[in-house]
């Protein structure tokens, strides 16, 4: 009796992910806009890619399991693809030609952690990998697969950042900042940059920066003794945000409290290693 060949596994059962991927400046865009609950859906978008392999359609039956399985609006959800899609953390051409979310990025790591397996093809249409002749040599039968992979992560990363992209959320949030101070800082500034990032890893939005900003606009523009403190290293230094962002403005009622407050709260209760079947969900 002749045994059936076991069809090769297309999909990934891990795959690596750097601690510091809130600080990738593809990311802070979507956390900036859309939080954690943001975040969180970019994760399992590559949890998704991973486990199908180097990409997955997004259809309309693929946005509602995926809407479900995060317990999110399909809205929402398709929001922070749009945004990722946006700032090229997933390929434009081929999500509107083939509707399929993958990246040159996914490509490349993913064809590294399958180098061992064989009948393994990415169509041709789909294929963005550029040919790297420094690296043809680079994974052979003698190399630990996880530590390749790792590497090729680093490399990849090194080479993103060169391209120092001016993203949005930098400009608008020191734009918004010249404006009702009237200054003339840059967002292009690597200190001015790096407190942003600090504060949007804690999970702040660009809800949060302006609000802080009218606050203290608010207090300090016509005093002439602390209009010089109208700065990003005084407003969006740690100790000093989290002081300034629960003071009220005068001018502006508080926001009615955001319907999906609560599944932030258990995206960041998850995170925390803790058991959800005993978070409160209120009313």
């Amino acid at each position: 009796m002749r045994c059936m060949a076991r069809p090769t596994k297309q999909g990934l059962e891990y795959f690596p992910l750097d601690t510091d991927i809130d600080q990738d400046e593809k990311v802070v865009v979507v956390v900036a806009k859309y939080g954690m609950a943001g975040f969180g859906i970019l994760i399992r978008l590559m949890m998704e890619i991973y486990k199908k392999g180097y990409c997955c359609h997004w259809t309309e039956k693929e946005q509602y399991i995926f809407s479900m399985k995060v317990n999110q609006e399909m809205e929402f959800v398709n929001d922070v693809v749009q945004e990722c899609i946006k700032w090229d953390f997933f390929d434009k051409t081929l999500f509107e030609k083939y509707g399929i979310l993958t990246s040159e990025g996914f490509q490349k790591r993913y064809l590294l952690a399958v180098s061992r397996r064989k009948d393994i093809v990415i169509p041709p249409e789909h294929y963005l990998v550029k040919i790297d002749n420094d690296r043809n040599n680079s994974v052979n039968d003698d190399n630990n697969p996880d530590d390749e992979d790792k590497n090729t992560t680093k490399e990849i990363k090194r080479k993103e950042s060169k391209r120092n992209k001016d993203i949005p959320v930098y400009e608008e949030i020191i734009g918004y900042l010249n404006q009702k101070a009237g200054k003339n800082f840059s967002h292009k500034s690597e200190a001015n940059r790096k407190l942003i990032n600090g504060r949007i890893s804690e999970g702040r939005t660009l809800h949060h920066f302006k609000h802080v900003i009218d606050v203290k606009c608010e207090q300090w523009l016509e005093d002439p003794a602390m209009n010089e403190y109208l700065r990003p290293s005084t407003l969006f230094a740690q100790k000093n945000f989290e002081n300034y962002v629960n003071q009220k403005s005068k001018v502006n009622k508080q926001k009615p409290s955001d319907p999906r407050d609560k599944e932030i709260d258990f995206q960041r209760w998850i995170q925390e290693g803790k058991d959800p079947e005993t978070f409160d969900w209120g009313k």
